[in-house]
Formats: structure tokens, C-alpha cells, sequence
């Protein structure tokens, strides 16, 4: 968060192009029609007539009164004083509360020019403090009126290819989550290495073991496989310890772990946090999973040894721990914890409804290849990931790089017929003019103010 004091203005508005003119910014404003400020509890979910404020929303709420609309000419541009958030607004509407900037450009501009220019504004953050005061500090670029349109055009069709870029690239994370999950159901279910079974003399070592009672299997399994209880494959090492004496170990936790895709997303010690009641201490190659919202899918392998709230099971297994983990992840496992659960406000799986799960076990050489083909099938998947995420950040500047090459006048050329300088200078000063003319003298206020003395005399 930048001070007032640190901003250089030169890296708040781009390089304007030398041969136009520049304006102040509060040069560039006309009057604004009247309006009443809204409060966010003025607002309704639905209704006849948009609320539009500072917030990232285009739309905060909804009014029905149509005396609380905004009573000026339109379009407008929205600036949230607090947030930097610009809108372009050609609509009726009403207005928010405090700090929902309307400006209104003369009529040199185009409406969308301008609106183009406040956005291309690199304003720094002051925190919930005023940031039109930065504006008022900013040049305000004014190319003829054709070009400006010329601009405006080339910007529409270069933002409308961007948004329908940005809308393709926005499926992808969808198109891979279901492409992972869809690797996983196959793995567990033996369709993965259907084609490797073929030849192969395989010998099931968990088909002689006393499996618990277990939930009823919903999918026919491969000749090799066999059905078993969570229970009588893996074993949850409850032991709670006090947190005080491991200090320099790793703490896990349900917000650690991303939904869904078996990844940690924050890194903490147990120093971090300083526990105050006992936690379960995990050994390394432990699968940790979360048994509050078992909906969410929240498990880690675990590589190395640490703590874990209460609200985790530390699992250890007889089975591949890399099978047990892609299993767990599945879909078929999580219908079955779904509907394990034991509250309804805050879902819940219990040890004995976990230990219920049946888990469909291939022999240990099949084990040990789906892990190898979901491996390297995930392996592409996170490439491809990684990809989009490079495209995105690119995709992501591209708005600013477009606006800044358009106010530097390299966007579109300048033509001989769009007009002089001078032309523009002279219309300035029969606005300025005609807005002199309209405030009444300081003089005749004072003279009327005597008459009416006299009178009262």
C-alpha cells in the first residue's frame, strides 16, 4: 500500500502521445446531473432499477423508486473514490453511497474515450483512503474527436477478441478437473489397465483377508480384484499428543489442504500456530485426511512426520499408500463418505462410518501400475495446467499493454482531416467562456445583496 507521498504520476497515467493536447483533469469534468447516495441497506436483491456504486460488482442491488434515480444525461463514468473501481454507465440507474464518484466529461470527449482513459490509470492503493484526489493531479490526453472514435473502435474489438479469448481459457480448469477425475474412476475401477490384465498371471495377495462388514458395492469388479473394508486395509493412527513439545514439526490442518485435488496450499509449523489442546501426531507416509465436510475431499500424502488437528484421521495402510490415496480422491469413494456423515449442519464422517467404505483392492503389481499411468496422466494434466496459467498472467496484462499503446497514439494513425490543435484550443475557450458566463458575478451578488438591504431599510 502506496502513501500519498510515494506516488510518481509519470507511472500513474501512461506516455501520452506528444502531438496531443493535455488537459487538467479537472479541466475535462462538466456538471453532473442531481442524485440521492444510497446505503447498501437501500438495496434490494431484484428490482425495477440498478444500483450502481464503487464495488467490484457492476451491479450492488436494485431500487423501484424511480425518484432516487440518477437525474443528468447519460453516459457517465463511475469512479470509486475508495476502491480505483471504473464504470461505464448508459443506463438508468441509482447511486451509491459515499465515495461512488459520477463524472461526466465535456463535450469535447467521447464518452468512452474517456471512460478508456481512466481505466488505462495505474492508481495506487492508499488502503480505504481517497483516491480522487490522485486524479486531480492527472493529465487528461485530447486528440480530435475523430480519432478519439477511431481509438474507441479499435479498443471495442480488441477487448470483445480478449473476452471471448478470456471465456475458452476460463473452461480449461473445468476440462481438467473433470479429465482427473475421470482418470481416477477408471483407475479404481480397473478400466485403466484393462488392456495390461490381458496375459498376465495375477495373484491377488488380499483375497484371504478377514475383511469387517462393509457398505454394498456398486461396481462389478475385474476377475483380479476384490472388495474390502476401509477398516481391514488401512488403520487410523489416533494419537493425540500435546503440541507444545513439537514445536518444529509441521501442522496440518483442513484450510492446508486445497478441495479436491490432494494438495497442500499453506505450508505452517506448530510454532506458527501454538495449539492449546492435544493434536494427532502422524508418521511420514501418512495420508491425512479431513473428516469435517467430507463433500470437500481434503487428503495429503504426507512425506514427512507432524502433527494434525483433531479434525483429521492419520491413515496408514497395508495396500500401495499411492492406491489408497487415488482411491480416496475418487468419486466412488467420496459418494460413499457423503453419505456417511453424521450432522447435518456441519457434515461429519466418523471413524465407524469410514471404516465401512468398501474399498475395491487390485492385485499389488496392478497397484503399483495404475499409480504409475494416473502419475503420468496427471503428470500431462498439470502441464497443461501450468500452460494455461503462464497464458492467463499474459492474457491478464494484456488490457493495460493495449490501453497504454492506445494513449501513446500507436493504436491507430492520425489522420490530416481530423482537425487542428487550434480548433480544439478555441472550443476549450468557448467552454470556459460559457461556463463563466453562467455563474452569477461576485459583483451582482454583492449590488443585490445592498438593494435588498435598502429595502428592508
Amino acid at each position: 500500500m502506496a502513501s500519498r507521498g510515494d506516488i510518481k504520476f509519470e507511472q500513474v497515467q501512461p506516455r501520452l502521445f506528444d502531438n496531443w493536447l493535455k488537459l487538467n483533469f479537472e479541466e475535462t469534468l462538466d456538471k453532473i446531473g442531481s442524485f440521492t447516495k444510497l446505503k447498501s441497506k437501500d438495496y434490494f436483491d431484484e428490482g425495477q432499477y440498478p444500483v450502481i456504486d464503487q464495488g467490484d460488482s457492476f451491479i450492488s442491488g436494485y431500487i423501484n423508486d424511480n425518484e432516487l434515480l440518477y437525474k443528468g444525461d447519460l453516459p457517465v463514468v463511475i469512479f470509486g473514490d475508495h476502491t480505483r473501481v471504473v464504470k461505464y454507465i448508459d443506463f438508468e440507474f441509482a447511486t451509491g453511497a459515499d465515495g461512488t464518484k459520477v463524472l461526466k466529461p465535456i463535450r469535447l470527449y467521447d464518452n468512452m474515450f474517456y471512460y478508456y482513459y481512466l481505466k488505462s490509470l495505474e492508481v495506487p492503493s492508499l488502503g480505504y483512503s481517497r483516491h480522487f484526489k490522485i486524479l486531480k493531479q492527472v493529465k487528461v490526453p485530447l486528440p480530435s474527436l475523430k480519432e478519439q472514435q477511431r481509438i474507441v473502435a479499435k479498443l471495442d474489438t480488441l477487448f470483445t477478441h480478449l473476452d471471448s479469448l478470456k471465456t475458452r481459457l476460463e473452461n480449461i480448469p473445468t476440462l481438467l478437473k473433470h479429465f482427473r477425475q475421470a482418470i481416477l474412476t477408471q483407475a479404481v475401477t480397473g478400466e485403466l489397465t484393462q488392456e495390461w490384465r490381458v496375459g498376465k498371471d495375477l495373484v491377488n495377495e488380499y483375497i484371504s483377508i478377514k475383511s469387517d462388514e462393509f457398505r454394498e458395492v456398486n461396481n462389478i469388479l475385474p476377475q483380479e480384484w476384490v472388495a474390502l473394508a476401509f477398516s481391514s486395509v488401512a488403520n487410523i493412527k489416533s494419537n493425540l499428543v500435546n503440541p507444545d513439545s513439537y514445536l518444529d514439526l509441521p501442522y496440518i490442518t483442513p484450510d492446508c489442504i486445497e478441495k479436491e485435488s490432494g494438495q497442500l496450499i499453506k505450508e505452517q509449523l506448530v510454532e506458527d500456530i501454538k495449539p492449546v489442546s492435544d493434536k494427532h501426531f502422524f508418521e511420514a507416509r501418512s495420508i491425512i485426511y479431513s473428516k469435517i465436510r467430507p463433500y470437500l475431499s481434503k487428503l495429503i500424502i504426507a512425506n514427512y512426520e507432524g502433527l494434525c488437528s483433531a479434525d483429521m484421521y492419520p491413515i496408514k495402510t497395508e495396500l500401495k499408500l499411492e492406491y489408497l490415496f487415488y482411491y480416496m480422491l475418487s468419486s466412488q469413494f467420496l459418494c460413499y463418505a457423503n453419505t456417511a456423515g453424521t450432522r447435518s449442519v456441519l457434515p461429519k464422517i466418523n471413524q465407524k462410518g469410514l471404516s465401512k467404505i468398501p474399498v475395491l483392492v487390485p492385485p499389488k503389481k496392478e497397484q503399483t501400475e495404475i499409480v504409475k499411468r494416473v502419475e503420468n496422466l496427471f503428470a500431462k494434466a498439470d502441464a497443461i495446467e501450468a500452460q494455461y496459467t503462464k497464458l492467463k498472467e499474459k492474457i491478464d496484462s494484456l488490457p493495460q499493454a493495449i490501453l497504454a499503446k492506445a494513449f501513446k497514439g500507436e493504436l491507430v494513425p492520425q489522420l490530416p482531416t481530423d482537425g487542428d490543435a487550434k480548433d480544439l484550443l478555441a472550443e476549450i475557450q468557448k467552454l470556459k467562456e460559457a461556463a463563466l458566463s453562467s455563474k452569477p458575478s461576485l459583483r451582482g451578488t454583492k449590488q443585490s445583496v445592498k438593494r435588498k438591504r435598502k429595502v428592508k431599510n
